[in-house]
């Protein structure tokens, strides 16, 4: 879950901010530094960062033999101020959020749990005994263990953020588990659900508990917040790297001025000094940037000559599918291809859904136009752009938008394709039937569609992939069609294609 620099600002803010609700008062310890690591998913060095960055603003004392312990008191009006302060703050963007997180996650949660082995099973059983209501670290772990069968540490670090964001800070605040129902026990009814392969009830408790989430959430900005939105709001944000390194976005601004023929095939770059003072960068971040486009045989240095933009269908060829950064930008491109695949339904059917008559149409003939472009293989990323663009949830064309970059990194699988004839053949009839479904505003089947378009996707990337030997691509679940729900709203039998 590390996110270098930035991570232990969000450790730093998570006690910050219990300290100010009271969770943790004046005098009282907070978790050692070990458990914090532990419960949090972070590493010693962030949290250590954290806790001397709260010693330092004074909200805590450090010491080897007693550890962290709360400085600072504040008596009931201060801690009310600070509650309404932070949640005025973010209303929009966790009520968004909240809402978000049905189509983005259902799924994935569902399908995560059907294929969760016995040692996670029993973990969450291990969980039970957990208060809750006191420690909402349980709640993370067991988010952990809900999707970790999908092999995917970019939704895990999604999941992370979404929780740090949303769940930590509302659940610090004890009194909301009133907006819950306190006779319904939620984690053993997944646990017997699942012991009993009940899917369908399965999927229904899922949907439920998240549907619970965001109408407690709804109930206590009601009930509890009466300080008005602030003019300039706390808006949720995400990075699908591991870490923030500018040599990615910067390498991802340049390859997707060659896709989108800025720098046409044959052509130089601009020298990396006129690069580095052009985007405002260092010398390094260049180098480091033109390194990794040179591995996905985007671009080619020759001496005395400069940096060439190699022809598309040359990328193969000249792609080091050794080295290892090129690896895990394309362990991540599918990891976000299998997000897509386990959400793209039903995100889908809500953008579309959404959209009146003209902006339907409108759509429609942008992929008409599209289609006479004659590269089939870029059909997914032009649909899921426009959900990203056009979702009625910020969170979900965040998110969107940011997985679609990680596309971009599949530069360099193109020559393992097939001819451009062969790859237009594949992807006609998708383009037909998209085109026909927009035309009749039949949004399910359309929806329907997408998905059998992303599973494809997901499916022939891991394969090449696999052959390629990338490490960790053993891990990514490739759920069956079947395994999803059916266009009538039945749930079917479960099966799993793994790679």
């Amino acid at each position: 879950m590390e996110n270098g620099t930035e991570l232990h600002k969000v450790i730093y803010n998570v006690f910050l901010t219990q300290i100010q609700f009271g969770a943790y008062r004046f005098g009282e310890k907070l978790p050692t530094m070990e458990e914090t690591s532990a419960r949090l998913h972070v590493s010693i060095d962030t949290v250590r960062t954290a806790y001397l960055k709260l010693k330092e603003d004074g909200y805590i004392s450090l010491s080897k033999n007693v550890g962290a312990t709360v400085k600072v008191s504040y008596d009931d009006r201060e801690t009310e101020r600070f509650i309404q302060t932070f949640f005025s703050m973010r209303k929009n963007a966790m009520i968004d959020l909240a809402n978000s997180m049905g189509p983005l996650f259902g799924n994935a949660q569902w399908i995560g749990l059907k294929h969760a082995s016995t040692e996670t099973m029993q973990a969450m059983e291990s969980l039970l005994g957990e208060e809750v209501t006191s420690a909402p670290y349980a709640m993370l772990e067991h988010l952990n263990q809900k999707y970790c069968s999908l092999g995917n540490s970019l939704l895990m670090r999604l999941v992370w953020q979404t929780f740090m964001f949303l769940h930590d800070p509302f659940f610090s605040i004890k009194e909301n588990l009133r907006y819950f129902d306190q006779s319904a026990d939620y984690l053993p009814e997944v646990l017997t659900l699942c012991r009993n392969g009940d899917w369908p009830a399965l999927r229904v408790t899922a949907d439920q508990m998240m549907e619970r989430l965001s109408l407690a959430l709804s109930q206590f900005y009601a009930s509890r917040i009466t300080m008005t939105s602030q003019e300039y709001e706390t808006t949720f944000a995400w990075s699908s790297y591991k870490k923030s390194q500018l040599c990615y976005t910067f390498a991802m601004e340049l390859l997707i001025a060659i896709n989108r023929g800025v720098y046409p095939a044959g052509s130089l770059l601009p020298s990396q000094k006129e690069l580095a003072k052009q985007k405002g960068v260092s010398l390094s971040t260049v180098r480091r940037a033109l390194e990794l486009l040179g591995s996905i045989g985007a671009i080619k240095a020759a001496k005395y000559v400069g940096t060439q933009i190699l022809p598309f269908d040359k990328a193969t060829e000249n792609s080091d599918f050794t080295k290892p950064v090129l690896q895990r930008r394309l362990l991540n491109m599918v990891e976000g291809l299998q997000v897509f695949a386990l959400s793209c339904r039903e995100v889908s059917l809500q953008t579309f859904s959404s959209l009146d008559a003209a902006s339907v149409d409108k759509l429609c003939k942008a992929l008409k136009k599209h289609k006479q472009w004659r590269r089939g293989e870029t059909l997914s990323y032009f649909v899921l752009d426009l959900i990203a663009k056009h979702a009625p949830y910020q969170t979900i064309r965040i998110v969107y938008s940011e997985l679609l970059l990680q596309n971009f990194w599949g530069y360099s699988l193109r020559g393992m394709k097939g001819s451009q004839e062969a790859i237009n053949a594949i992807y006609d009839p998708y383009y037909d039937e998209f085109i026909e479904t927009l035309e009749k505003t039949d949004f399910p089947r359309f929806s329907a569609k997408l998905e059998e378009l992303m599973l494809y996707e997901l499916h022939s990337n891991v394969n090449i992939l696999s052959r390629l030997r990338i490490p960790e691509t053993e891990n990514i679940l490739i759920p069956d069609k079947s395994s999803f729900r059916t266009d009538e709203g039945r749930l079917p039998p479960d099966r799993c294609v793994c790679s």
